[in-house]
């Protein structure tokens, strides 16, 4: 019971920890980074577009005060212009070149042709007192011996001349006399729309002195009519310097409700990080409340496991995801059962393997036969006998030698060359041979001997059935596999022997007495897998062909 309460303490705490580190805690850090990253782009969006506005209005300006410019030194230098002078029933040639700049223009203007005194000649606006008191005070303040120039000036009572925040001047003149001025009153009307089409961004025009020219707001300018210093915290603020640094366009954007809304947004998403977590506690409690019956199921399989006592699948009550735990749990076990078995067939054939190895090592009647010829040899053929104990002596020593189990391909055709050399010696022309190795798979590494059952057999059963036997053994390769090819010209087996072994090659047990051929078969699949082994055809009285399939394997480098 102890126990219960402890496990269901643990689940408890350990599905809240999960939860937090691997659900919660992420998916926080994903909705801050995110939310961290929607306000750094909207921050970046927003200066971006401010930059833009600016360059528009700037481009906007830059275009139509130079465009005005260009047209006040052609007037400038148009003789006609003079005859505003002399009489004003020659004016409206003059007043429609006028008119036709302004119509040109999409920042309108209020445009007069003046004499020195400020007596206006020649406008599209109305004359009246306040204006001739007001042109003959500005006139006051230029400079008459002005050359060509054209000259900008701010116009301070912008409110009450129809919106004008900008004079252009040049003089006309008559020889180097002075006779008058042209006068461009830039009005403010087509400005509005740079601001009134953008939200929260305000516009602000002034000289390189910082006066005021043109505002949107009033409360950016300071009582002296200089534009208020702004804070980076509070505005972004993007100025530009226009026609030869003769204005300064600015273009703000309060982000004070910006940054308000940052502080709400990072405030508000603390709290549903907090409520996230509570609920995540809460969860965890009764999760664990529910799965604790489950998890005890399993816990049971696995118990019954450990002590040898399994009994099966047994299904959980709640039937939830943690059935898909407990479903490949039994499988887990049960595919461990059949893997016990199969290494455990492993072992038994590996040690049939190395007895039947031994068996081969120490064949009496090979063994015998060869010594009988190597004495008779040593008193007929002294030169073959040495010969032939040389390649005895070899073979024993490559198959007595069990360090290792996989050995180079061309040791273990070495081992075959003696062996067949030594039975060559033993039935002369009876015999015949030939291997084909290509240089390029020599350190290829094979199971050691697990060619020399099949040649025993081919010599064993084929010998005394033919006048003459010839082996052929042949090794080449595929993209990934090795391939032996051991062929004989002995006489074969019937269709239904064939199919006997074929059969035998399929199963997991032998009872026949093909004890080579099985045993290289089995070796090679329980070693590699099913998609190796030995493959056998055969045509009676035409010999036989075995097949072996094994997985390339180079030679280690040491």
């Amino acid at each position: 019971m102890k126990e219960n309460m402890s496990l269901k303490k643990m689940y408890r705490e350990k599905l809240s920890r999960s939860l937090l580190l691997f659900a919660i805690i992420p998916t926080i850090l994903v909705t801050a980074l995110f939310f961290q990253l929607f306000f750094s782009i909207g921050n970046y969006v927003s200066n971006q577009d401010l930059i833009k506005r600016n360059k528009e209005l700037s481009n906007f300006l830059t275009k139509e005060i130079t465009s005005y410019k260009e047209d006040m030194r052609i007037l400038q230098a148009n003789p006609y212009l003079l005859t505003v002078f002399q009489s004003d029933d020659l004016h409206t040639q003059v007043y429609a070149e006028l008119y036709q700049i302004v119509t040109n223009h999409r920042l309108k203007s209020k445009f007069y042709i003046v004499n020195v005194d400020g007596d206006i000649l020649l406008t599209n606006s109305y004359k009246n007192n306040a204006v001739q008191i007001y042109h003959k005070k500005y006139l006051s303040s230029l400079n008459l011996k002005q050359k060509e120039d054209i000259t900008i000036y701010k116009e301070k009572d912008n409110e009450q001349l129809d919106y004008a925040f900008l004079k252009l001047t040049t003089p006309i003149y008559q020889g180097n006399e002075v006779k008058g001025f042209i006068i461009f009153d830039l009005q403010s009307t087509y400005l509005k729309r740079f601001f009134e089409e953008s939200n929260y961004t305000d516009i602000v025009i002034t000289d390189p002195f910082g006066y005021q020219l043109f505002t949107s707001k009033k409360s950016l300018i300071l009582n002296n009519g200089k534009m208020r210093a702004f804070t980076k915290k509070e505005y972004s603020v993007v100025s530009t310097d226009i026609v030869n640094e003769e204005l300064r366009v600015h273009t703000i954007r309060y982000m004070g409700l910006f940054n308000k809304l940052y502080i709400i947004g990072f405030l508000g998403l603390l709290v549903i990080s907090a409520l996230l977590i509570m609920i995540t506690r809460l969860f965890a409690n009764h999760a664990a409340k529910r799965k604790t019956k489950s998890i005890d199921t399993i816990l049971s399989t696995i118990s019954d496991v450990n002590e040898g006592t399994y009994k099966g699948y047994k299904e959980l009550e709640e039937n939830d995801e943690l059935e898909y735990i407990n479903y490949y749990l039994n499988e887990m076990i049960q595919y461990r059962d059949s893997l016990l078995l199969e290494n455990k067939e492993i072992l038994i054939r590996k040690t049939e393997a190395e007895i039947k190895e031994l068996q081969m090592q120490f064949n009496p009647h090979f063994l015998f036969n060869t010594l009988e010829n190597i004495k008779f040899m040593i008193r007929l053929n002294p030169s073959s006998a040495e010969k032939l104990l040389l390649m005895l002596s070899s073979i024993l020593r490559y198959s007595i030698n069990n360090t290792e189990q996989d050995s180079p391909l061309k040791h273990d055709l070495l081992y075959i060359k003696d062996y067949l050399e030594i039975q060559k010696y033993r039935f002369e022309e009876r015999l015949d041979y030939s291997i084909d190795l290509p240089l390029e798979l020599e350190d290829c590494l094979i199971p050691k001997l697990i060619t020399q059952p099949l040649v025993e057999n081919a010599i064993k059963y084929g010998i005394d059935e033919v006048s003459e036997l010839t082996i052929n053994i042949k090794v080449s390769r595929t993209k990934k596999s090795l391939l032996f090819i051991i062929a004989d010209t002995g006489i074969g087996f019937s269709e239904e022997r064939l199919q006997e072994i074929r059969s035998l090659l399929k199963t997991s047990n032998n009872h026949s007495n093909h004890i080579g051929i099985y045993n290289v078969h089995r070796r090679i699949q329980l070693k590699y897998g099913n998609s190796y082994g030995v493959r056998i055809f055969s045509l009676q009285e035409n010999g036989s062909l075995l097949l072996i399939k094994l997985p390339i394997r180079e030679e280690a480098e040491f």
